[in-house]
């Protein structure tokens, strides 16, 4: 089928494996008869595509084409398979996913479900209901960015449960005592916290290495969606060691987990803004068995990460760990968000440096670890997060089993 140009030629739409075999045909000097009619070599039948068939199906038929001759991206089908319901609903309000799935088998029987897909009409309506959800979201980085359909409607899911919690938790709160969540730009909030207030800052800031980028995204279950390019991740460092120290008490801690290439940057710059940087990175050794092989079979699985030690007023620790921490990473099934720490590692390096009562700060917070383990020991503790999915988990994990004690604030 084609379709015409104002000029006068034609556009091939739909039917390129059949136009091969005709080009084949022709080269062979043969005589084809199509609609008993006869065609010399050279010559083609012509269909145009704005007499034959309506707006839905030809959506179908370009679809049909595309998942036959080449799999779609999934976005692409996704959002096929959405506008061809979505068109068909426009004629009939009543339209129900199941009406158009009985009249897709019927028109184009298995040709929609693609390679893998099964021919079941079962499978076809589970695909058009959650593309129908799905394409509400493409416009949502992290949504787009998926590696597939499933992992995209898992994300809708999960962001959408955590929202819910969090809205639950924000309308049945009553009072404010010991830990907080902003949502924010600690860009922004930062500057406007009062001097002199907190004992302890620990923060998981951007690494500057690239996460959310193609090549992590393909080897990660829990994708990194922030931007962590080197200059933004030095931008936010920097502002969490000026304003830091600031607002830091005059004795005071502050804990940064770090890639190994920021820390000559970070003692040099945390000097500079007034800290005492602690002469070597802390490492904290994540598992014994698995991890990143950057090089794959050519070189090492990285298996640490390193946390970046400076205090104020020659504070320091309550008492002396050994500078290798040994704790599990979260399990794979358990993590909600791609950089998520253990709250037992938290819980450590708190525990070393910090007294029941004093004030935590973790202006990074993502999942909330922080927050979590400064509640357990007893701390006041503030939490700042701008993603939306991350605050809400945060928010949801450290209100958990304390009864009103939790305080999520919208900021900015």
């Amino acid at each position: 089928m084609v379709q015409a140009t104002p000029d006068g030629k034609f556009i091939l739409v739909a039917g390129e494996r059949r136009l091969r075999a005709l080009d084949a045909i022709a080269e062979a000097g043969i005589t084809f008869t199509y609609n008993k009619e006869q065609f010399s070599p050279g010559t083609l039948p012509v269909v145009l595509l704005s007499e034959a068939l309506n707006d839905i199906q030809r959506a179908e038929i370009e679809l049909a084409e595309n998942v036959v001759r080449l799999e779609l991206p999934w976005q692409d089908r996704v959002a096929a398979l959405a506008y061809i319901h979505n068109m068909r609903k426009a004629l009939s309000p009543n339209q129900s996913i199941a009406d158009t799935v009985r009249a897709i088998a019927a028109e184009r029987g298995s040709e929609l479900t693609g390679p893998g897909g099964g021919t079941a009409e079962s499978t076809l309506q589970q695909a058009i209901r959650r593309a129908t959800i799905i394409n509400e979201h493409l416009s949502n980085p992290e949504i787009a960015k998926a590696r597939n359909a499933t992992e995209a409607f898992n994300i809708i899911v999960t962001n959408e449960q955590r929202a819910f919690e969090a809205e639950l938790i924000r309308r049945g709160q009553r009072k404010v005592i010991t830990i907080e969540v902003r949502h924010g730009s600690l860009l922004e909030i930062l500057p406007k916290l009062e001097p002199s207030t907190f004992d302890t800052i620990l923060a998981d800031p951007p690494y500057g290495i690239g996460v959310d980028t193609g090549g992590f995204r393909q080897r990660t279950i829990v994708h990194h969606n922030y931007s962590d390019d080197p200059d933004t991740a030095r931008g936010i460092l920097a502002c969490i060691l000026n304003e830091g120290f600031r607002i830091c008490k005059p004795r005071a801690n502050l804990f940064i987990f770090c890639d190994i290439d920021l820390f000559g940057w970070l003692k040099e710059s945390s000097a500079r803004a007034g800290w005492d940087p602690f002469r070597t990175p802390i490492t904290w050794v994540k598992s014994d068995s698995e991890g990143m092989a950057p090089w794959g079979r050519e070189g090492f699985r990285r298996t640490t990460e390193w946390i970046f030690f400076a205090r104020k007023g020659q504070k320091g620790l309550i008492h002396s760990p050994v500078d290798v921490l040994r704790h599990n990473r979260v399990a794979r099934d358990e993590r909600e968000y791609g950089p998520e720490k253990p709250v037992a590692l938290i819980k450590e390096l708190l525990a070393a440096s910090t007294l029941p009562g004093d004030f935590v700060l973790d202006p990074c917070c993502g999942s909330g670890s922080t927050l979590v383990a400064a509640k357990e020991l007893n701390m006041k503790a503030l939490g700042i997060e701008q993603d939306q999915k991350a605050y809400n988990l945060s928010l949801v994990k450290s209100q958990g089993g304390t009864n009103g004690t939790t305080e999520g604030q919208q900021t900015g």
